[in-house]
């Protein structure tokens, strides 16, 4: 008798608990996950072209980074930016997430370590952070475009400056 007790009690409390489980895996899935709907969920390799805000004209050369969209809605990302000195720049880390059937936000931002002087056409950087500010298009199969504003402050929040960059990206499988 005993036992069946400890049997009942055991299974109901499994339930509940089954039940949670179940509502925590749904909520970590992207909304309208299908073949229709990708993700950004994964590792997308970046082309980056800064541009002038104003006269939306391209400055200096493009370049790439990496950005990995977790599935749980956080950011990763790094870049191979010859305007920062080696070691400058630390990696970004965020937040994405779907702001309608195929567009996305994403947000991050990045320690800038050490100030440089400016060089040729790269503006100095400060000593602060960095933040970007994108709005994703996913563009079918494994390609997105995006526009970003780009903002640089220093440690006390204080806006340095500001920018504009286009990228497209292609997910790394």
């Amino acid at each position: 008798m005993n036992s069946k007790i400890t049997k009942t009690v055991s299974m109901l409390l499994a339930v509940p608990a089954l039940a949670g489980a179940a509502v925590l895996l749904a909520a970590s899935q992207p909304a309208s996950a299908g073949p229709e709907h990708r993700s950004l969920t994964g590792t997308w390799l970046v082309t980056v072209q800064q541009i002038d805000c104003k006269a939306l004209t391209n400055i200096g050369m493009p370049f790439q980074s990496f950005l990995t969209f977790g599935r749980d809605g956080t950011l990763i990302e790094t870049t191979a930016n010859t305007g920062f000195a080696p070691g400058q720049r630390g990696p970004g880390h965020g937040f994405w997430e779907r702001t309608r059937d195929e567009d996305f936000r994403a947000v991050s931002e990045a320690f800038i370590i050490f100030t440089t002087p400016a060089h040729g056409m790269v503006p100095e950087f400060d000593t602060g952070r960095q933040r970007i500010d994108q709005s994703i298009e996913y563009a079918g199969g494994d390609h997105f475009h995006a526009d970003a504003a780009i903002t640089f402050t220093d440690p006390s929040g204080t806006v340095l400056r500001s920018g504009c960059a286009s990228a497209t990206g292609t997910r790394l499988e």
